[in-house]
């Protein structure tokens, strides 16, 4: 939240055109052992001084001459004649020149050298500069000082060799360029601004309106407060990456290309157990097409440019040290090889008040780390079919032995980080045995390359405490995955071959012995990660509340030569889905 006040009679103040001073009144007193003896106000020393006529006719364009005329108490530091570039404040309009450079020089408070000073200013804009030195020579925002102590009534002045140079804040750079740049554009659509009528100066009621004389309004933005992006405070710092529009406009095609809703209808087949019975229901959802992927496409794009400098992980960005191995967005998103996306920077970094500015011809990022992750699903059945209720493990242990888990490119430890967990359930009839998984994460209208993780019988150290008869046996299954398909407006089934990745459209039977070159089987000597094949999904189902697709493994019922091989107990830990760029990447 930030204030800024507009003087003059209005109904609504401008954005930026002054800062509040409402934030510094408790330490607005002047303490009595620091207060010069002087008869003149500041702004009849700043006035009557030849040498500081440039900056007395800036003053007087931003209406500061009253403010300095009152009792109220401040320092001025004032840049001399020829040491800063009139021209460029007297072309500028009054609001500019009163937020950008007067009140760049002011600050609330006696700040008088007596001895040596060492302080963190803050002036009335809430910019900070270091004020630091003696009275001989001090420096301002690294400016030096001509002459000290200049004292007034209301307060004190130091005259300097030069402007300290005022930097916008990211919040102000992206105001400040909402007309030419693409991610400025899309950010300040969020923009709220509310009349803060308590700290506002009331003025004449014109025809049934109340205007002000002083306008105080607080401005937020809703989308910098779901990145967790405060990048109007001052007190924060960041590093952020602004993509040129050629960047932004590639960034946008292929993110969009991974949203696709079709004609705006998503279809689906619900299941789930109801009174421990199977249940199957159609259910539809409708949406503006357009519109959903307009706007998941830009929150997915804008989401992850925000990097706080007081991160551990992003401190190498401002320390001037060699290229660390990550970037933790704010987000809390973590993003490998940050070499490839500084390599894009576009000239040199500019700095801002709180924080440095990259702008970047290419959003570098990998994918799968941005916006087409690895999707799980969760260890627990959606539903299942001729089996026992699930009973849901957690083997905080894994016995000795087993080989580790490995999908490629893919770190697995996230399966190991509290116990793996695994849903088992046994048949309850020799009928197949079906077991579904919905894919509630957020699936994408992309490539995926699908594993379900089987776990071993005695893949748990524990396992003889819950299961001491378990048969040492690999299982046998087939697996399909339900879609939609917006070519034919309808759900259809897709179903995995072992050595075909592509999978087809018409699956096998499902007994034992007519399962043959469909059958999927596990390894006992780890937590297989089998993979089932690749799939393109048509539509994307992020964004929507009751249509996801699922995954159907059915273990067959088997005759007496199978059971002599092969386990009908499911012990299932998931379904992995992972971007094909990743699959077929050479990633280390």
């Amino acid at each position: 939240m930030k204030h800024y006040h507009c003087i003059g009679i209005t109904m609504m103040a401008a954005v930026l055109a002054a800062s509040s001073c409402s934030d510094f009144d408790d330490y607005n007193e002047v303490p009595g052992e620091r207060l010069p003896s002087a008869s003149q106000s500041l702004w009849e020393n700043i006035s009557g001084n030849a040498d500081l006529s440039q900056f007395a006719a800036l003053v007087k364009k931003s209406g500061y001459d009253k403010l300095l005329s009152s009792s109220r108490f401040y320092t001025v530091w004032a840049p001399l004649n020829g040491k800063f570039d009139h021209a460029k404040w007297e072309a500028a309009d009054s609001a500019t020149v009163r937020f950008q450079f007067v009140e760049n020089h002011i600050t609330d408070y006696n700040h008088y050298i007596s001895a040596p000073v060492d302080e963190r200013i803050t002036t009335l804009n809430e910019k900070t500069y270091d004020f630091k030195g003696t009275s001989a020579d001090a420096r301002f925002g690294g400016v030096a000082v001509e002459k000290a102590n200049v004292a007034g009534r209301n307060g004190v002045m130091h005259l300097l060799d030069g402007e300290a140079i005022y930097r916008p804040n990211f919040y102000e750079y992206l105001t400040a360029n909402k007309a030419a740049d693409s991610l400025s554009a899309y950010i300040l659509r969020y923009e709220q601004s509310v009349l803060d009528e308590e700290n506002s100066v009331a003025g004449p009621i014109v025809n049934g309106v109340q205007t002000y004389e002083d306008s105080v309004m607080i401005v937020s933005n809703t989308m910098l407060r779901r990145f967790d992006a405060k990048l109007d405070s001052e007190d924060s710092t960041y590093t952020v990456f602004v993509p040129t529009n050629e960047a932004w406009n590639t960034a946008y095609a292929a993110i969009k290309s991974t949203l696709s809703y079709g004609k705006g209808v998503i279809k689906s087949e619900k299941v789930y157990m109801q009174n421990g019975v199977l249940k199957t229901e159609d259910v539809k959802q409708e949406v503006n097409a357009a519109y959903l992927s307009d706007s998941l496409t830009c929150l997915t794009l804008a989401s992850g440019l925000y990097y706080s400098n007081n991160n551990q992980y992003n401190k190498w960005l401002v320390d001037g040290n060699s290229f660390a191995d990550t970037l933790y967005s704010t987000t809390r998103t973590k993003y490998s090889h940050p070499q490839e996306i500084l390599a894009r920077q576009v000239g040199e970094t500019e700095q801002m008040s709180n924080g440095e500015l990259r702008v970047v011809d290419s959003l570098a990022f990998r994918s799968w780390e941005w916006y087409n992750p690895v999707l799980r699903s969760s260890y627990r059945m959606s539903a299942y079919k001729n089996a026992s209720v699930p009973q849901y493990i957690t083997a905080r242990t894994l016995r000795e032995g087993l080989e580790e888990i490995d999908i490629p490119h893919v770190d697995m430890a996230n399966f190991l980080e509290d116990g793996l967990k695994f849903s088992w359930i046994q048949p309850k009839t020799m009928s197949d045995m079906i077991a579904y998984f919905n894919l509630q994460g957020g699936v994408l209208s992309t490539k995926y390359s699908i594993y379900c993780v089987i776990v071993p019988p005695c893949a748990d150290a524990n396992y003889a405490a819950y299961d001491p008869d378990a048969e040492m046996k690999p299982s046998l299954f087939n697996a399909s995955l339900s879609y939609y398909d917006p070519a034919k407006g309808e759900t259809k089934d897709h179903f995995f071959h072992p050595t075909n990745p592509e999978g087809d459209s018409k699956g096998p039977k499902t007994t034992a012995a007519k399962l043959g070159e469909w059958a999927f089987k596990n390894s006992l000597d780890k937590v297989d990660p089998i993979y089932l094949g690749d799939f393109t999904f048509p539509v994307s189902y992020t964004g929507l509340e009751s249509c996801y697709p699922y995954v159907k493994i059915t273990f067959p019922r088997l005759d007496n030569k199978s059971k002599e091989t092969y386990v009908r107990d499911l012990r299932v830990a998931g379904i992995i889905l992972v971007p094909v760029e990743l699959s077929k990447s050479n990633e280390q």
